[in-house]
């Protein structure tokens, strides 16, 4: 037990107290500010050259064909986010409970990552499998000609090379926060080498699919490779030959967390990848790549939101199985007021210079892209606000409210988008996103509030008879 755990058990009133007033000024909180600088440094660069290469395929196929592009992209990601575990999750949850509980960690966290690695694999596979059958079978039904069937048969490859989760936990663990910020840069330059190449000899549509796939990939297998020389270097090796049989007498409870986190990614992918195929569907393809541009430019800014959760989510799950509730609340708050200020920053930014941004780098073909865009970024501020509270829940074990509050706001989503996008367009879409996202802060603002209260009230001593 930590210092402030045990000044916990004797004076919680005081130790509260001490911890709001060292909120700012402790050693985690400095320590945060150097992973969160890390990732912001790496995300930053990976960011403007993924810019450049949306901007080269943009200005290279135009809006219509660019379109077409973002469907098939999109379509991909639909059966990534469905059939992905996100087994970084519990994970992470367990591995922080294996350090506190001692013993045998190295075995432990070795059949634990094996466990991870396998549900990684499965997820892959089938989600190559899935995406590729359902585009051959209902071609029609979803409006795909042969063109649109071997575009999507070539950028499912990725699917079967996308390992992410276990290597996300090992990598967070590990404090690598550096390597995981530079690693996506690699391969942001591979797709800007090829895209520059057909800009320069005038590729056509499936050429920029085959670089878009083919710089996945080169991420993608980076990724997996420098986790496995982090487990290489704990002394954690072998992993495809640990047996996964009864691992969930092992750990208690983990396949439950993560068929919970993993359908909680499949609805939220509702939301989040099938909103393009929505516009693409109900207004046209010109619209879709528009739409499809707003979200590239916005997934820079959302990129930070992702690692800076990924800073946090190791931290709360530690201080949480430790008992440490001060300083639990206290990185929420840290982190949350970061990200708060750098969303109200990127709006400023953006409202200042979006225009003249998107003319000098997609072209004025793409001019209708700005008020997406800014919509888009109000919705996303909301949602970079509620991240930490997610990763807050998710470290209590709370990942069925987290669920039920997805799935009511993922509904609410659906119900505006279908209602709106046959009448103004791709921006119903982002109409649809302002009310996912302010609707799944407040409940899990709720939520975390409620969950904490009670956690408190249970370590308050009891009375004298």
């Amino acid at each position: 037990m930590d210092d402030e755990a045990q000044a916990q058990s004797v004076n919680p009133a005081e130790s509260r107290k001490r911890g709001r007033l060292q909120l700012w000024g402790d050693a985690a909180l400095r320590r945060r500010f150097i992973n969160i600088g890390h990732l912001l440094s790496g995300n930053g660069i990976n960011g403007l050259i993924a810019l450049v290469g949306v901007a080269m395929t943009a200005r290279s196929l135009g809006p219509v064909e660019y379109g077409i592009l973002a469907l098939v992209i999109s379509y991909i990601r639909v059966f990534d986010r469905l059939m992905r575990f996100e087994s970084w999750q519990p994970l992470i949850k367990y591995a922080a409970q294996v350090a506190q509980d001692g013993g045998d960690q190295a075995e432990q966290l070795r059949a634990l990552f094996a466990f991870g690695l396998w549900l990684d694999v499965g997820a892959c596979l089938a989600a190559a499998l899935l995406a590729s059958l359902v585009a051959v079978l209902f071609a029609p039904l979803l409006g795909m000609n042969h063109t649109h069937i071997l575009l999507v048969c070539i950028n499912a490859v990725t699917l079967l090379f996308n390992i992410s989760g276990t290597p996300t936990a090992v990598l967070r663990l590990a404090g690598r926060f550096r390597t995981i910020a530079y690693v996506q840069v690699t391969g942001s330059i591979v797709r800007v080498a090829l895209c520059a190449a057909g800009l320069w000899f005038h590729g056509g549509l499936i050429f920029f699919i085959c670089a878009w796939t083919i710089s996945q990939i080169v991420s993608s297998l980076l990724f997996l490779f420098v986790s496995l020389v982090e487990l290489r270097r704990q002394g954690i090796v072998s992993l495809h030959r640990v047996p996964v049989r009864g691992i969930t007498r092992r750990f208690p409870g983990i396949m439950g967390f993560a068929w919970s986190s993993s359908l909680s990614t499949s609805i939220r992918t509702s939301s989040m990848s099938l909103d393009v195929l929505i516009v693409g569907a109900l207004a046209d393809h010109r619209s879709a790549g528009l739409y499809f541009v707003a979200k590239q430019v916005a997934k820079v800014v959302q990129q930070v939101c992702a690692q800076v959760q990924a800073v946090l989510y190791p931290d709360v799950a530690r201080l949480w199985a430790q008992g440490a509730l001060a300083r639990f609340r206290g990185a929420v708050v840290q982190v949350q007021v970061i990200l708060d200020i750098f969303a109200i920053a990127a709006i400023a930014v953006l409202a200042i210079g979006g225009r003249w941004l998107i003319g000098l780098t997609m072209g004025h073909a793409f001019a209708d892209t700005y008020p997406l865009l800014l919509v888009q970024m109000v919705a996303l501020a909301f949602t970079m606000h509620a991240a930490p509270l997610r990763s807050a829940l998710l470290a209590m074990g709370e990942q069925r409210a987290v669920l039920h509050i997805v799935l009511w706001a993922t509904l609410a989503f659906h119900i505006v988008a279908l209602t709106f996008v046959p009448m103004i367009g791709a921006m119903g879409a982002n109409v649809a996103h302002v009310v996912l996202a302010v609707g799944s802060a407040i409940a899990m603002e709720r939520t975390l509030h409620r969950r904490f209260s009670h956690a408190r009230a249970e370590e308050r001593p009891a009375a004298p008879a």
